[in-house]
């Protein structure tokens, strides 16, 4: 029986609850229906865009009406009132709607023309009582104009001041149209049925504006906050949050007119972050997110109310300092100086962190955000070349700068157009006076500039990557050129020098033995001059490519040595040939008793190796005397002949004759 009891009562609850869930959605929908939950007045742009449109219909519909009417028998009063109600209400109406702040009037009286003109038609009925049938449309264009629940109140007001009409007025009219009680009784109800109906469908369409609207706004709010996100990600570094270059800009121009208004001076700096990209492989790109996240909160700490930070570029940020004169103090530059190093703790990682300074001042050296940034960026990359920590911008420095990237274009123009030239400077034999051979200098005269030195443009061809195409055109020619010497019956080879890029460029072989192959020319005429510097940057790469240049038969130099990054471990080792004394040991050589120690020391050193020695720098007889006396092989210089041209060379080596001569 408990279970039975329990088991019967769960139909009732359940119809209970469908029951009460029925009332509520009912009670819901006619809350709705009724407005009750909604605005007692509908918003104003919505109500002069319904004003609007309704005026506009409701003169052409009121007018043609009282023309039709004007013009039918019987309907003459009937056309009065409708022309009256247009010209006094629906024209007014029509001019107000447009007005946002008289949208209240243009509403009242389209209600008022509705009113007269459909109580009109009620009175008089119209052709044969049709008229009446027009009265229906009183509920939609009250709902219409005024909203939900007012449009309730002028409904039922007109649904009451109808049924009165009907029920006691009309029949004490002797002008109204006669309707029968039940007629009067039909159309009041359907009046009202027509009302509820409106009522629904304004509720409807009310409904969806409102969703309308809400989505409206929400997309709005959605593209307000993307449009603010944008903004921000145009204006500041997406990884630290900072200010870039963009904003940076702007920061920059509104502290330069303070700092012009208060009398005093700006410090920008430039900072770059050296070995950022070894760190960053070594980090990750989580780990390197990170780093860039501390190093930007410590220089925070250092601009931190009384400048700007800004992230400029991947390795780049720029500090905008108050100065509280219009020069930099040197207490200034010295905590700038001071505080360009620190560590950082990452990944289990003491990581130090090294900047290079470009320092530019405002009014100092620029007036305008942009030069400003522009100049400490030149100082920075003006202090990254000579490898110095910090430097501050200098005009004259500036000018050297920008010369010497312009002449990266102008190369590239110089190659292509051939206007370089290769002379050479003759070797000669210190002992039998003869011609053994030349080194190879390139020349460059540029049409607009005149000559420019090699040791200007070829910095540039290293730094550009030209490097390998002016080498490339420099075997060409000497090789062509050595080959018909040859052909002429002179012995001669010719020196080369590489730099450091070209042992390390994978090409390099291969372009040596294309020479030989056009050229015909044998690899034992061409001598390869390279420098100590060679060996700095990766000495097992050089070594290895010495060793196939010895194998192909090419002859070795070193140049310049004692100038560089001198090691007899890798002298002992190397497949050389040959050794240059720089011409720095030798310019001076009869009036210094340290370069004669050197001189006399290396040729002996050299000798022990088996290797020949060749004198850079002689300019006179005396010298080239002393050299020969100490048995030095070769010399090479001003006091034999300068640099010239191939035909220059082969006039001398007629007259002077060619090769060595090996019996002592």
């Amino acid at each position: 029986m408990k279970y039975l009891s329990a088991s019967s009562s769960t139909p009732s609850k359940h119809w209970r609850h469908r029951t009460q869930h029925g009332m509520q959605s009912v009670a819901k929908l006619l809350v709705d229906i009724l407005g009750l939950r909604l605005k007692d007045q509908i918003a104003v742009e919505e109500r002069v865009r319904h004003v609007g449109a309704t005026a506009w219909i409701a003169l052409v519909v009121g007018a043609s009406f009282a023309l039709f009417n004007l013009l039918t028998k019987g309907m003459l009063a009937l056309g009065l009132v409708e022309l009256g109600a247009v010209l006094l209400c629906l024209l007014p109406a029509v001019w107000l709607s447009n007005q946002p702040q008289q949208v209240a009037l243009a509403e009242a009286l389209m209600l008022i023309a509705a009113v007269v003109i459909l109580g009109a038609l009620i009175v008089f009925g119209g052709v044969s009582g049709t008229g009446v049938l027009w009265v229906f449309t009183a509920p939609f264009v009250a709902f219409f104009l005024a909203g939900q629940r007012r449009g309730w109140w002028y409904s039922l007001g007109f649904i009451a001041a109808t049924a009165v009409y009907l029920g006691w007025v009309a029949p004490q009219l002797s002008f109204a149209y006669p309707y029968s009680r039940e007629f009067a009784i039909h159309f009041v109800l359907a009046l009202c049925f027509y009302t509820l109906t409106a009522a629904a469908f304004n509720q409807l369409r009310t409904r969806f504006e409102e969703q309308l609207q809400q989505r409206v706004e929400e997309k709005t709010a959605h593209s307000k906050a993307l449009l603010e996100q944008l903004q921000f990600l145009a204006t500041h570094d997406t990884l630290t949050s900072l200010p870039n270059k963009v904003l940076l800009l702007d920061l920059l121009k509104d502290e330069m007119q303070a700092a012009a208004q208060e009398a005093r001076g700006l410090l920008v700096c430039n900072l770059h972050l050296e070995r950022f990209f070894e760190l960053c492989n070594v980090l990750g790109n989580e780990g390197s997110d990170k780093l860039v996240r501390h190093i930007a909160e410590h220089l925070e700490l250092l601009a931190k109310g009384n400048g700007t930070l800004a992230r400029t570029g991947r390795d780049e940020f720029v500090i905008v300092y108050r100065l509280s004169e219009t020069a930099l103090a040197p207490r200034v530059l010295q905590q700038f100086v001071d505080e360009r190093q620190f560590s950082v703790r990452e990944q289990g990682y003491t990581l130090y962190i090294e900047f290079t300074l470009g320092l530019a001042i405002f009014p100092l050296h620029a007036d305008s955000p942009q030069r400003l940034l522009d100049k400490a960026e030149q100082a920075m990359l003006q202090a990254r070349k000579s490898g110095q920590p910090w430097n501050v911008y200098d005009a004259e420095q500036e000018q050297v700068f920008v010369r010497h990237h312009l002449l990266f274009g102008k190369l590239r123009e110089a190659l292509i157009k051939q206007h370089l030239r290769v002379h050479y400077q003759p070797q000669i034999d210190l002992r039998t006076g003869r011609v053994l051979g030349a080194e190879a200098l390139t020349r460059w005269m540029d049409p607009d500039s005149g000559m420019i030195p090699p040791s200007v443009f070829i910095p540039v061809a290293e730094e550009s990557g030209l490097i390998r195409q002016l080498t490339n055109w420099l075997v060409d020619e000497c090789m062509r050129d050595c080959a018909a010497w040859r052909r002429q019956g002179l012995d001669l080879h010719v020196s080369i020098n590489l730099s450091a890029l070209n042992l390390l460029d994978p090409a390099l072989m291969g372009v040596l033995q294309a020479g030989l192959a056009k050229t015909g020319l044998h690899a034992q005429y061409v001598n390869l001059e390279i420098t100590e510097s060679c060996f700095m940057a990766s000495p097992e790469r050089a070594m290895e490519v010495i060793g196939r240049m010895h194998d192909c038969g090419f002859k070795l130099s070193i140049d310049d040595f004692g100038t560089g990054y001198s090691s007899l471990s890798y002298m002992k080792n190397l497949p050389i040939d040959e050794l240059k004394i720089d011409q720095s040991f030798v310019r001076n050589l009869l009036n210094n008793q340290g370069d004669q120690a050197i001189v006399s020391s290396t040729i002996e050193l050299a000798h022990n190796l088996q290797l020949l020695v060749v004198a850079e720098g002689i300019e006179n007889t005396a010298t080239a005397d002393w050299l020969c006396s100490r048995g030095c092989d070769i010399g090479q210089g001003y006091s034999f002949a300068r640099p010239e041209p191939a035909d220059a060379l082969v006039a001398m080596a007629i007259r002077r004759g060619t090769g060595r001569d090996m019996v002592a």
